[in-house]
């Protein structure tokens, strides 16, 4: 893997890799739906409240799309040769956001990471993003199908606060958020 300048940090991107895996695999240990829950988003709420690559600044957002994971029976129902083909398979893209209104996108697979530049939030659309945050709609602690999931992680108080989406029927505040977040490419991932 090559280094992509100064804003891609391959050992954080491997983390992020990582800790989408081995929650599954965490999940597929666990007896019920609650359960299962608490282990997938353990890793999310573990995350540095600061990014290397936005120069250290703390982060106010992050949303990630999950794709090409299995439901916990079929990990369950692996070998391990299987499980570790399964992390190949495994692609993360997300977009971080600090309090500072700088952000930036990266894609993170077993095979391949990306950064895209860093940007800066016009005021225009802070506020709009501010707002879009306090509308978010709860997830009930409820795990989506697996193969596309939006992770919704925003922090406060010290403390990350984590949501999980069905990337195939995303609530319109989500929806909104990624619109917003897309400019002016109309495609955040």
């Amino acid at each position: 893997m090559r280094l992509l300048g100064k804003y891609f940090w391959p050992c954080a991107a491997r983390r992020v890799l990582a800790a989408v895996f081995f929650a599954a695999v965490l999940a597929a240990r666990a007896d019920d739906s609650s359960a299962d829950y608490a282990n997938w988003v353990k890793p999310w709420q573990e995350r540095p409240a600061t990014s290397p690559a936005l120069a250290g600044a703390e982060l106010k957002l992050i949303v990630s799309r999950v794709q090409n994971e299995v439901e916990v029976a079929a990990v369950t129902a692996m070998t391990p040769v299987q499980r570790a083909q399964l992390a190949y398979h495994i692609q993360v893209s997300a977009a971080e956001v600090a309090t500072n209104g700088s952000w930036r996108t990266y894609f993170v697979s077993n095979t391949d990471a990306r950064s895209g530049p860093v940007r800066g939030l016009a005021a225009d659309d802070w506020q709009a993003l501010a707002a879009l945050l306090e509308q978010l709609p709860d997830d009930h602690a409820q795990l989506p199908p697996a193969g596309d999931r939006f992770v919704v992680q925003t922090l406060a108080d010290n403390a990350w606060q984590v949501r999980v989406y069905n990337g195939k029927n995303l609530p319109p505040e989500v929806k909104k958020l990624m619109s917003l977040l897309a400019r002016p490419a109309n495609n955040l991932f």
